[in-house]
């Protein structure tokens, strides 16, 4: 009966070391792995190059990346996706950005950065006019929560280590970067950001007053806030001529001057309106600039000299608004055939790509 007992408490022992050995080991692998681009921006050739998902289940982890990734920051960059992760060089800049932004998200976000990181006092928020929509087909599953505490908790540390998305997420990550044998083959995809986008409501501007209470928020917590448009592509500026909806974009940009004077990227220049091909350098789509273009912008944005955006205010907004509408009409004509390939573009050519010339 004894050799039982000892036997059966020997074995207890076995699988109670086994089990946290195992636990361990899946801690250790997501943090190497770092499927959500959080511990570090060095990467290890064919094992995590490719960052699959850099910004998959983000809002479930973004406070507990803002609780890591706070230290030694003064500023940030929120809002959209859209200008991303700088990698080295910026030590005192943090990227706490998410996918599709909402307006209340935002607000959620500078709240959430407040708490967590009092001293952070310049943030930069871009905006753009599809997060005004909430489109179906980027409908989230994950949800931004306020924060319930600046320091790390347990629901953090299970988030990042021990969850089933994460660890699916390193798996799935390495999976990729073996395959890609370490070598970044970059696809350009010159209908992703369009060929869902059907605009098919009126866009009401009451969301405008959420604008305000976030800029007083900002205001009133001594935050320097810092609004940019973000860059888009001229072919996505042409399916929203081609929709209707161009003149409700101007709309919006004259209302946020308002509030609060913006840079704008978005205006037509020698970066947004080269083609969306194998040669393309600038973008990878309709709306994400590619690495060294973003590098350029976040540089432009950072700098107190801007040699890309342009600074809109009430005083100057009906000049540029009218200056980048009379280009886009010189354009189209100029490339009717363009024009009318965006016009007619199908859901079913979103995956469309091409590989980029290197």
């Amino acid at each position: 009966m004894s050799n039982n007992k000892n036997f059966n408490r020997r074995s207890d022992y076995f699988y109670i070391i086994f089990l946290l050995l195992l636990i361990f080991g899946i801690s250790l692998f997501n943090f190497i792995v770092d499927p959500y681009y959080i511990f570090r921006d060095s990467t290890i050739r064919g094992f995590n190059d490719v960052k699959t998902h850099k910004y998959s289940n983000k809002r479930t982890i973004t406070n507990s990346d803002i609780k890591i990734n706070n230290k030694g920051k003064d500023t940030a960059f929120t809002g959209n996706c859209m200008l991303s992760h700088y990698g080295k060089g910026l030590d005192n800049v943090a990227f706490f950005t998410i996918p599709v932004t909402k307006i209340e998200e935002v607000a959620i976000l500078i709240e959430n950065i407040h708490k967590i990181a009092p001293q952070i006092k310049k943030i930069y928020w871009g905006v753009f006019f599809d997060d005004l929509y909430h489109f179906n087909q980027t409908t989230q599953s994950d949800i931004l929560n306020k924060v319930e505490s600046p320091r790390l908790q347990t629901d953090d540390f299970i988030n990042l280590f021990f969850s089933w998305n994460t660890t699916k997420y390193s798996i799935e990550t390495v999976m990729d970067s073996i395959k890609n044998k370490g070598q970044d083959s970059i696809y350009i995809y010159p209908y992703r950001e369009i060929a869902k986008k059907t605009y098919d409501k009126t866009l009401s501007f009451d969301f405008m007053s959420q604008i305000q209470d976030i800029y007083n928020y900002a205001k009133s917590n001594d935050i320097e806030l810092i609004i940019y448009y973000s860059p888009i592509h001229i072919s996505k500026k042409i399916h929203m001529f081609s929709k209707g909806i161009w003149n409700t974009n101007l709309e919006f940009k004259k209302e946020l001057t308002k509030i609060i004077p913006f840079y704008d990227y978005s205006l037509s220049d020698k970066y947004n309106t080269q083609p969306l091909d194998e040669n393309s350098i600038n973008f990878i789509d309709n709306v994400h600039p590619a690495t060294n273009y973003n590098n350029m912008l976040v540089e432009d944005l950072l700098s107190a000299d801007k040699k890309i955006g342009k600074l809109i205010t009430k005083d100057n907004v009906d000049r540029y608004n009218k200056e980048d509408t009379e280009y886009l009409k010189t354009f189209i004509n100029a490339n009717k055939i363009m024009f009318e390939n965006i016009k007619n573009v199908t859901p079913d050519m979103a995956d469309i790509k091409i590989k980029a010339d290197k």
